[in-house]
This record gives structure tokens, C-alpha cells and sequence, in this order.
């Protein structure tokens, strides 16, 4: 624990401090003159692309947990997905929001490792996605940094290589035999995620649909530009840079990735000579749209966080998979 908590204080050092440093360089007035000047269509537009971006979200885990041969009600997904959000934004941690996801479709189903599964391969295939829209953007003739096209390129193989370690991988042949709670946990997470081979469509089309999600997360951000009268910048250049300010905000270097995708706004943006204190409005106007929208996800876990199991799930045999939430009970 002791360990855990230097941990978050060493990130919030950097946060802090990264956002003392961009507020020296921020021009005020500047600043200041962006928030007289919003418009506020564009940004009821941003608040749209927001919603769409969760009904993609909870489609695409839909249908990873139909391929586990978990089936539940799309509304008690959208439940989970929009408290997982809240708990990713009000909490020094992203993995809270996961971690809340896998309990809450765990109890409802009765299955922890398939829960647990299904949330790992959306993580995997989302920052997949994630990378491949910011190449896409390349394809169409945006310049990209070499820097960071390597870097993207480094995330789709760390996404490819984890998916394959849970559809393909297995646990070493000393513990496999162990009757243990962890091995048998394990052996379920390995268990669904083998149920994933062969299911080459469903793959395609949830990769597809992060994409689909990363191009609506670009439309917050390019409908945030258009509020502030930003000029210079495209749409197919948003679709480089904020998915670039993503895999920023996700290296673990500070909390939630505060200070770190103001930074990487600020740089990447001067590139289409957007002021400091502009860029740095942009990136705040989302981080701010994010986290008012995602209170909604803190009236769902206060009023229909689960308790028990009630979903309708096709469970594997015992002999075979995990165990339900009734027999770990």
C-alpha cells in the first residue's frame, strides 16, 4: 500500500507540476479571450459526439461478451459502461473504471473471469483502434512526426501481441494442474478467451467500431476547435492529432492523464500555429465536457449498481470453466 501511494504521488507531482508549467506559458488574455468568443452550438454538437461515442462503446462490448457466449440486456451495459466512465474520471486511477465494469457484469452474470475477459479484449482492440485512426489520417496525406508514428506503431503490436496472449496463450504447465481460487480464475479468463478463436468477424467488427469510436472522440474535440473559431485545423488533422493526445494522456506518468494531454495539445497543435493558451482551452473544454456528462454514470451506480446475479448468461460446465458467482459464494 505504501508502495501503491508514493505511486500516485510521484503522478500527481507531474500533473501538478506539467499544469504549473503550461499556466506560466499561457497567455491570459488569450485565454480568456477564447471563452468570450465560444460558440455554443459547436459545443452542444461536442456534447452529441460524446453520447454517440458511448452507444459505440457499449455495442462493442456487447459484442465481445456475445462471443463469450455471455448474453445480457444492452441497457444494463449502457449502466455499467457510463459508471465505469465516472470512475475513470473522479478517481487517481483508469483501471478503477475497468475494474468497476468487471464487478458489475460479474455479479450480474455470475462470471467473473468471462467479465473480466471481455473488458480486457475491449481495452486491447479500443487502443488498437486508437492507433489505426491516427494512421489513417497519414493515408490521406497528413504529415505525421516520425517520432510518433513509431510510437503509434509500438501500441498496435502491444494491442496485437495482448490480444493474442488471451486467445492463444496459456498458463504455464506446473500451475495448470493447481486447484487454487487465482489458477481456477485464470483458467476461466483463458477459457473465454479461446472462445474468441475463429470468431475472425466479430474481431473485425469491433475493431472496426473503435474505430468508428476514436473517429467520435475526434468529432468532440473538432466540434471543441470549431467553438473556440480555431482555423487551421481540419478535420483530417484532428484525426492525427487527438488520437496521438490519447496515447499521451494513457503512458503512466501522471494522474489520468492531467498535464500530460494539455502538453501534448500544446505541442502538437502549435504545429497549425494554434496559440498556447488556445490549445490549452481546447484540451480543458473536453477533460470538462468528459467529466459532466460522466456524472451521469454516478447516478447509475448509486441507483442500479447490482447486487446479485440476474442476468441471462449461458454458463460454461464446471467441469470445464469457471466458477459461478454462486459457488464462489
Amino acid at each position: 500500500m505504501k508502495k501503491k501511494h508514493l505511486k500516485i504521488m510521484a503522478r500527481s507531482i507531474v500533473s501538478v507540476g506539467l499544469l504549473v508549467w503550461l499556466a506560466w506559458l499561457i497567455d491570459w488574455h488569450d485565454l480568456l479571450g477564447a471563452l468570450t468568443r465560444i460558440k455554443m452550438t459547436w459545443m452542444l454538437l461536442a456534447l452529441g459526439w460524446v453520447i454517440l461515442s458511448m452507444v459505440i462503446s457499449v455495442s462493442k462490448w456487447k459484442l465481445i461478451l456475445k462471443a463469450q457466449e455471455i448474453t445480457l440486456r444492452w441497457s444494463e451495459l449502457w449502466k455499467a459502461y457510463w459508471a465505469g466512465i465516472f470512475f475513470n474520471n473522479f478517481l487517481p486511477s483508469s483501471i478503477g473504471g475497468d475494474a468497476l465494469r468487471i464487478v458489475w457484469v460479474g455479479r450480474l452474470t455470475g462470471d467473473m473471469a468471462g467479465s473480466t475477459a471481455s473488458v480486457f479484449v475491449e481495452r486491447v482492440l479500443a487502443t488498437a483502434g486508437l492507433s489505426l485512426t491516427s494512421l489513417i489520417a497519414r493515408l490521406f496525406g497528413v504529415q505525421v512526426d516520425q517520432r510518433v508514428r513509431y510510437l503509434v506503431l509500438l501500441f498496435i503490436v502491444i494491442s496485437l501481441a495482448l490480444l493474442g496472449l488471451i486467445m492463444w496463450g496459456g498458463i504455464p504447465r506446473r500451475f495448470a494442474q493447481s486447484q487454487g481460487r487465482m489458477i481456477h480464475f485464470l483458467r476461466g479468463i483463458e477459457q473465454h478467451g479461446t472462445r474468441l478463436r475463429g470468431q475472425g468477424r466479430v474481431i473485425l467488427r469491433v475493431m472496426i467500431l473503435s474505430v468508428l469510436f476514436q473517429c467520435s472522440v475526434v468529432g468532440v474535440n473538432y466540434a471543441i476547435f470549431k467553438a473556440l473559431q480555431i482555423s487551421g485545423i481540419g478535420w483530417m488533422e484532428a484525426l492525427y492529432v487527438i488520437p496521438v493526445t490519447s496515447i499521451a494522456a494513457m503512458l503512466p506518468i501522471g494522474i489520468n492523464g492531467y498535464g500530460v494531454r494539455e502538453g501534448a495539445y500544446v505541442g502538437l497543435l502549435a504545429n497549425y500555429h494554434v496559440p498556447v493558451a488556445v490549445a490549452f482551452t481546447a484540451s480543458i473544454l473536453f477533460a470538462f465536457l468528459v467529466s459532466i456528462t460522466s456524472l451521469y454514470g454516478a447516478w447509475t451506480w448509486l441507483v442500479h449498481h447490482p447486487e446479485g446475479v440476474t442476468a441471462d448468461v449461458n454458463r460454461p460446465s464446471r467441469s470445464a470453466g469457471p466458477a459461478t458467482f454462486e459457488e464462489r459464494s
